[in-house]
């Protein structure tokens, strides 16, 4: 299984989502887990770098290339239960675009059985994300089964009416004919964790298994393997 972690706009949290869904689905559920690394800033692999001698709990490595899909697939041949591949962002107008961001993330979502997107719950940045929608069209009429599902992240503390109609928003903004797109029903929240987590190279589930942090990044991946049973 290859996930591609991807979206059009910088600082929705792609990483944040690769690397916690690396780690939840190593450590909690068994995988064997590698992460890629294809954004040429290499902020997972920053990350990572800081965990020291224990490491993260599953393999990385940098591929910013855009080979990137051959990469994937040799990959998980190799024994890999699953690959994530961390994109770069810049997929907007990905057919006409030489850009090297968008040629790497266009053979990610290639590659991908299913493709995540993170999105922080405000029009401003549906706007942005929604750029994605024309490469994901043109992707799944090439993947049969590829599935899409929108995350919403970065949603505020506490009841406010941003993150009580987030997933409703979503639900309008990213339908597209011919391409099978889902929301999450779980949202993930902005906490401490998150930010600290990285700060001495693990994961939320490592760092503060029994927070909130944890268990909505557990209700993401559950929702991610049933959905797509």
């Amino acid at each position: 299984m290859i996930i591609a972690v991807a979206n059009q706009k910088g600082g929705c949290g792609k990483t944040t989502v690769s690397m916690s869904l690396a780690g939840v689905l190593s450590s909690e559920a068994g995988l064997k887990v590698l992460l890629i690394d294809a954004d040429p800033q290499a902020s997972a692999q920053q990350w990572a770098m800081r965990a020291g001698d224990e490491g993260m709990g599953f393999e990385l490595m940098t591929h910013p290339h855009e080979d990137i899909h051959k990469k994937a697939r040799e990959m998980a041949a190799k024994g890999y239960d699953l690959v994530i591949i961390d994109c770069p962002p810049g997929a907007a107008m990905a057919t006409a675009s030489k850009d090297s961001h968008t040629s790497i993330c266009r053979m990610a979502l290639l590659a991908a059985d299913i493709i995540v997107v993170p999105v922080r719950p405000s029009m401003l940045d549906y706007v942005a994300s929604h750029q994605l929608l024309p490469l994901l069209r043109d992707v799944s009429s090439l993947k049969e089964r590829q599935k899409v599902f929108i995350v919403i992240n970065g949603k505020p503390p506490g009841k406010t009416r941003t993150g009580t109609e987030a997933i409703s928003v979503a639900q309008d903004v990213f339908r597209i004919d011919g391409v099978d797109v889902q929301v999450l029903q779980t949202e993930v929240t902005t906490r401490q964790a998150f930010v600290l987590a990285p700060t001495v190279g693990k994961t939320v589930t490592t760092y503060e298994p029994e927070g909130k942090a944890a268990a909505e990044i557990r209700a993401v991946a559950k929702e991610l393997a049933d959905a797509f049973q």
